[in-house]
């Protein structure tokens, strides 16, 4: 769980503020982001809640680590793909 928000984080999130940017988009404190990147801390109910309905795309995959695209459960790391797919397909 703890490496799904992780790139939850890092995918939604400014790099050079993320903790703060993430509470901001959350409503959850940035230490609390912080202390559960760095493993001082374990994803709680209000944590899961608060990503679940900012990014309810996500939930699905959140919670099981599995995708689901056909009924609109996708990743991070699906996102990111077809954003660089994107950004390679103007270059060409």
């Amino acid at each position: 769980m703890k490496d799904r928000i992780v790139e939850i984080i890092e995918q939604e999130t400014e790099s050079h503020r993320k903790f703060k940017h993430f509470e901001e988009l959350t409503g959850i404190g940035a230490r609390k982001w912080q202390n559960l990147q760095q493993g001082k801390q374990r994803a709680n109910d209000e944590m899961i809640e608060a990503i679940g309905k900012r990014w309810p795309q996500y939930a699905y995959w959140l919670v099981t680590g599995e995708t689901d695209e056909a009924h609109g459960h996708t990743s991070p790391i699906l996102e990111r793909i077809r954003a660089d797919l994107k950004r390679v397909g103007k270059a060409a």
